[in-house]
């Protein structure tokens, strides 16, 4: 019996994995046994209701020791990556903090000298030999494990499950699960012996910025796409039915960025439910909002708007906006229905950007402030700035429109003509999709249990 831990600490890689054919693959083989880490019994108790089998045990983390070398290596990793997105949190950072005249030049010239390969080599060497988190030896001691895999190699938590990995030789997977995380989050304290990774751009800086050797990244897909590419939606009656909407008018999809990092949401939907009321549009529309499943709704800003018809999907486990969510099965199928039905989608810099141009929808990002500005955190026209978000519209295939003027002529352009773009959307989804076959998960799912295989026939 082959042993794998697997861990589900964050809603993402519930996605990603739970609910993709990388968990399909894996608990198909007869000879595989599952440990799966949660953060509390309560989500054993609702992991194990849908995903339960003989060969499937779920164990809660252990309680994370703070140490002095934790402390120090949680301060580093993040001043050891130098990108442009990392150059704009810092200055994020230091604008919303009284003392930005001094903490900026000293966090920018602290990175300038030290963000390099070797000295994030030596960084990674001394953690391992001095840095001591014991929270994963009674567990490994218990199951024995043949293979680990981490799909947020940037959380301290999960770094102590696989340093413990690599001291006992146990054979390591990683996987990058989003298209932003190398250039946004922080330096990889520890490199797995494979790392799975969504396509090439993302392949290209986990050698560059994650030190690991090209032969060991492996560019797969996106495996919670393969849904989209291989079943079929359901009709726009859907929308319909769960929201209200008049199929005969065309459908606007906006998505709000959230709270935390936008204090313009609100007034965007009002000034697109502006446009349709005064019959600016060349056609008859309906608005649908949908809100992220990491945030949370204000329900005194809902009260206001009788008239708003919205999405909330997912469950949160927590009372505060973070990764502590999950999307069921249901969730990404109306995700999926919805995508397929509307006629254009609006938002701020977010991947569902390219969710919709999967499904060769026109797609306009806002690159305006509709609010006056207050915090920099809080202003979302600074995140197309983001290395991986550069790249996207780079292609052409994401509309970004400066003023409300504009905003509206694309909308108008984008209903009178569908196709427009459809060439650069194309090119964007190749871009990052990569594999557009509907296989990642199980391109993943299969490739660890060859290599998985092979270290113990070795």
């Amino acid at each position: 019996m082959k042993t794998i831990f697997i861990s589900i600490l964050q809603g993402v890689e519930a996605k990603n994995i739970l609910r993709t054919d990388i968990y399909k693959t894996l608990i198909s083989q007869p000879d595989v046994r599952l440990v799966f880490f949660v953060g509390s019994k309560d989500k054993i108790e609702y992991y194990s209701k849908e995903f339960y089998n003989d060969r499937i045990i779920y164990e809660v983390v252990p309680n994370f020791r703070v140490t002095v070398g934790e402390i120090i290596l949680s301060f580093l990793k993040f001043k050891l990556i130098n990108t442009e997105t990392m150059d704009l949190r810092r200055h994020m950072a230091a604008r919303d903090s009284k003392f930005h005249i001094v903490y900026f030049p000293i966090s920018y010239i602290f990175n300038r000298i030290f963000a390099r390969s070797f000295v994030r080599k030596i960084v990674r060497w001394c953690d391992m030999r001095f840095v001591h988190n014991n929270m994963f030896k009674f567990v490994f001691d218990k199951y024995k494990p043949d293979a680990v895999f981490l799909a947020h190699l940037f959380d301290d938590i999960e770094v102590a499950m696989l340093k413990e990995a690599k001291r006992r030789k146990v054979f390591s997977f990683g996987f990058i699960n989003s298209w932003d995380k190398l250039t946004t989050r922080c330096m990889m304290r520890a490199l797995p012996n494979k790392l799975f990774v969504y396509n090439n751009i993302v392949k290209e800086e986990a050698h560059k910025l994650g030190d690991m050797k090209l032969l060991d990244i492996i560019a797969v897909g996106i495996p919670h796409y393969d849904f989209y590419f291989k079943e079929k939606a359901n009709p726009k009656e859907f929308l319909s039915k769960h929201y209200g909407i008049d199929i005969s008018k065309e459908i606007l999809l906006y998505s709000p960025l959230g709270k935390y990092f936008s204090n313009s949401d609100w007034e965007v939907i009002d000034l697109i439910q502006d446009y349709i009321v005064k019959g600016s549009l060349i056609k008859s529309v309906e608005l649908l909002v949908r809100f992220q499943p990491n945030d949370f709704l204000d329900e005194k800003e809902i009260e206001k708007r009788p008239w708003l018809k919205y999405c909330w999907p997912g469950v949160r486990f927590s009372n505060k906006r973070g990764v502590d969510w999950d999307m069921s099965n249901n969730d990404l199928r109306h995700l999926h229905d919805t995508l397929e039905n509307i006629s254009i989608l609006i938002c701020y810099a977010s991947s569902i950007s390219i969710d919709a141009i999967v499904f060769d929808k026109p797609v306009i990002n806002i690159n305006f402030e509709v609010k006056e500005k207050q915090k920099l955190s809080k202003t979302p026209t600074y995140f197309y700035k983001t290395n991986h978000y550069q790249k996207a519209l780079k292609t052409g295939g994401i509309k970004l429109v400066e003023n409300k003027d504009q905003l509206l002529f694309w909308i108008n352009k984008y209903l009178s003509d569908p196709s427009i773009d459809k060439d650069n959307r194309k090119k964007l989804v190749e871009q990052q999709c990569y594999f557009l076959d509907g296989h990642a998960g199980e391109r993943i799912g299969l490739n660890m249990l060859s290599l998985i295989n092979y270290e113990i026939r070795n």
